[in-house]
């Protein structure tokens, strides 16, 4: 391989797709696959780079002050659900990009059992993110939720990471990884892997600007604005399924079609996806240098 420019090419069974680089920016990444080094993928990272960004390990403890995992998922094997069980299970279809969906799939596991444990349970502050997606759901993986008020016992699968951060804002942590900044390289990292997982250290080593205290306020400020609007919604929506005594359906088919019949449900939802669109597109202008503060959100 002489020195200088690299060309990669894909297999002639694969789409065509040719990129060119330094050996320096190939060895740096030690990936082999094209679709890693696609141009959007290489714009962002000189753009983070720009910004000055660091790796959201460095806000992700080992061990916190209480004994709590920095980073952790729930319950491997087996799973025993229990429907008079006192604590709520939350599974993949459970993230909403707006929050946690109760009502969707309203699973229940035994306190303390083996689908309890203690080192997974879900506390106010925590960032849940999705590791891992099935093919033909491939825009799961990635999606989060910043935990915005207290839900009773709640606990997780094994498909979902359960994040605590120190000495950054979890909810802009969450916001962040919505943004196009952070979900471009989520996505990086999933070319040219046949697991659709991600793993705690490639979590880890996702990059995140040391943005001012005060955006960071404003985000989360904006965060929870948009979570009260997205739990009245859920509140509606499990009351519809607890009045109807209908099954939520697989997919949760059968209730959402209820709820979105139900007025008050889908203004309540409409709001929060709009508070949701406003503060990351806020984010987003930000980190473009576009502007300097997070604007209100005008109803």
């Amino acid at each position: 391989m002489a020195e200088g420019k690299v060309s990669m090419r894909e297999l002639p069974d694969s789409p065509t797709l040719e990129v060119r680089i330094s050996r320096r920016e190939l060895l740096s990444h030690n990936r082999w696959n094209a679709d890693y080094f696609e141009e959007r993928f290489r714009q962002n990272e000189k753009k983070l780079k720009k910004l000055e960004s660091v790796l959201l390990g460095e806000f992700i403890p080992e061990e916190l002050p209480d004994g709590s995992k920095g980073i952790t998922y729930g319950q491997v094997g087996p799973r025993k659900l229990s429907p008079r069980g006192s604590v709520r299970y939350l599974q993949v279809i459970n993230i909403r990009d707006t929050g946690i969906d109760f009502a969707i799939k309203p699973d229940r596991v035994a306190e303390g059992s083996h689908n309890d444990p203690a080192r997974s349970r879900v506390a106010v502050g925590d960032v849940l993110f999705t590791n891992n997606a099935f093919r033909g759901t491939e825009t799961l993986i990635g999606r989060c939720v910043a935990v915005s008020r207290d839900y009773g016992k709640l606990n997780i699968s094994q498909h979902i990471d359960r994040i605590r951060v120190d000495g950054i804002d979890p909810f802009f942590v969450c916001c962040f990884l919505k943004c196009r900044f952070g979900a471009v390289q989520v996505q990086r990292v999933m070319h040219g892997v046949d697991a659709m997982t991600i793993s705690f250290g490639q979590i880890r080593r996702i990059e995140i600007p040391r943005l001012a205290v005060d955006i960071q306020f404003t985000v989360r400020k904006q965060y929870l604005a948009m979570s009260k609007q997205h739990d009245r919604a859920m509140a509606i929506k499990e009351r519809l399924l607890q009045e109807s005594g209908i099954e939520v359906g697989q997919y949760g088919e059968a209730i959402n079609e209820l709820a979105n019949k139900n007025c008050d449900y889908k203004q309540a939802m409409e709001e929060a996806q709009a508070r949701l669109r406003h503060v990351i597109g806020e984010l987003e202008a930000v980190l473009d240098g576009k502007q300097k503060k997070i604007r209100p959100f005008s109803s």
